[in-house]
């Protein structure tokens, strides 16, 4: 799964370690996740959908087939 975190972050010009405390979770499993070391939980990715403002979860994460 790819995922456009990063210029969503950058577009709001937000650093890694503001959008992880936005989304309730680690500098470390944002940087994994931005980087697609691993999959987030769905939980996870709809904490960090809503902390881009984002409507849709498929404006950040690109599911693969």
């Amino acid at each position: 799964m790819r995922n456009n975190i990063k210029q969503l972050r950058e577009q709001l010009n937000i650093s890694q370690e503001q959008l992880a405390s936005l989304a309730d979770i680690s500098i470390e499993e944002l940087d994994d996740i931005e980087k697609g070391r691993t999959v987030p939980s769905l939980i996870t990715a709809n904490n960090i959908k809503k902390a881009l403002n984002e409507d849709f979860i498929a404006n950040v994460f690109i599911f693969d087939e």
